[in-house]
């Protein structure tokens, strides 16, 4: 057999993205913060892109990131945990105080105690006000050393704190599990010495980090208004972008030497209103079929997926996952992420659809509810949620829980006072 190779023209139909599709979507895909960047980087290398910064006036439109809050540092996040503790007037302060001397790792300064101490404050009370800032979250936070921090971690996991101390005293031979000598120096039973060594994995050694470090929500593009008639209405927020205009007379002025400026030009003025377009339908499709979630609360958030919202917007879902993705709406002074409004039903025995999101507001609820003498357990809640007609495990509202970084029911208990 002779094979030899050759070129010959061949025709075929096939998809292909055009530049101008492909800046589309590149653009539907930034969030304003980095698209008001590329605007600004490409209007100063064509001159043909001209930028008109709106200014807000009174109270029109949404006013930048300066009004978003910033996530709570970690000594704010302690103080408030502090402040519902039942503790007496004195204790209480010092434990406020003391959240000053905690690191970005959730350590407590080694010397934080003694430091208290030489103002003439009791030991006692001292002691009292580090044991309450170790009852915070996350857990391990106030510790002295990595010995106590894992302690108080395998506290949290229902260890006898005591044991737990006395375990982590010898951590190198509970980390290489050389528990028949752990055994004999601490007299605690080795079945729990071992239950010990498999939670140290899971465990942390710098329980602050990470915490304050959250990004801000996304600056809200959409605004959803009640008008006099009670009816909610979504509109674009002109001012959360600077309006890119094309500059036809000096394109005009400049004739044929404009040519690659005109085009580069005018497909970005093309893509932004196919974005703009993109992003109303989505507004307006959220509108249509979340009302509920506007008009009695966000318990009845209803289930979309982002295959249905395509299928009714007559669009790709990549297209409609670029649409959603670090984008936000702004109700009544709370931005909530488009991508809340994409969620699938949970399993339920009732014909309404309950989503993940309406099922984590109803636990909280039900936490907020609880009385000293009735504290919920994870299958207690679950219980009471499958006779609401959500079909949810014990395992599921526990992960639940944890997103909300609501503490355990023992945990609840002690910090409850009961």
């Amino acid at each position: 057999m002779n094979l030899r190779p050759s070129l010959a023209p061949r025709q075929s139909i096939g998809l292909r993205l055009t530049p101008a599709l492909r800046t589309g979507l590149s653009l539907l895909r930034m969030p304003a913060t980095d698209l008001a960047d590329e605007l600004r980087r490409a209007a100063a290398e064509n001159p043909l892109i001209r930028l008109a910064e709106d200014v807000p006036e009174g109270n029109a439109g949404w006013h930048g990131t300066d009004t978003l809050a910033a996530p709570d540092p970690l000594g704010e996040r302690l103080r408030r945990q502090i402040a519902l503790m039942p503790l007496e007037a004195a204790v209480s302060a010092i434990a406020r105080f003391l959240t000053g001397d905690i690191d970005d790792h959730g350590y407590l300064d080694p010397e934080a105690q003694a430091n208290v101490e030489a103002m003439g404050i009791a030991p006692d009370q001292v002691a009292k006000a580090i044991a309450a800032l170790q009852a915070c979250e996350p857990a391990g936070v106030g510790a002295r050393n990595l010995e106590e921090c894992l302690a108080l971690q395998l506290r949290e996991r229902g260890f006898s704190e005591a044991e737990a101390r006395a375990a982590c005293a010898r951590l190198d031979l509970l980390a290489e599990r050389r528990l028949a000598e752990l055994a004999a120096l601490t007299d605690i039973d080795a079945q729990k010495l071992l239950e010990m060594a498999d939670a140290l994995p899971g465990l942390t050694p710098r329980p602050g980090d990470g915490i304050g470090d959250e990004p801000l929500p996304p600056v809200p593009e959409i605004l959803v208004e009640q008008g006099p008639d009670g009816q909610f209405c979504a509109v674009l927020d002109r001012l959360a972008l600077p309006h890119a205009q094309f500059d036809t007379a000096l394109a005009d002025g400049l004739g044929s030497a404009a040519g690659r400026m005109r085009d580069a030009a005018q497909t970005l003025i093309q893509a932004l209103r196919f974005r703009e377009r993109t992003l109303e339908a989505v507004a307006r499709l959220i509108l249509t079929r979340q009302h509920r979630f506007f008009a009695e609360g966000p318990e009845h958030l209803l289930p979309m997926t982002r295959a249905e919202m395509a299928g009714a917007l007559g669009l790709h879902p990549s297209t409609v996952g670029r649409a959603l993705a670090d984008k936000a709406l702004a109700f009544r002074g709370t931005v909530h992420p488009l991508s809340l409004f994409v969620s699938p039903a949970l399993p339920a025995t009732g014909a309404r659809g309950v989503t993940a999101y309406a099922a984590q507001r109803r636990i909280r609820k039900l936490i907020e509810a609880e009385t000293v003498d009735a504290i919920l357990s994870d299958a207690e809640i679950a219980e009471l949620l499958r006779r609401e007609g959500v079909d949810i495990a014990r395992r599921t509202v526990a992960k639940y829980r944890n997103c909300l970084t609501i503490p355990p029911s023992f945990e609840r208990r002690r910090l409850r006072g009961g």
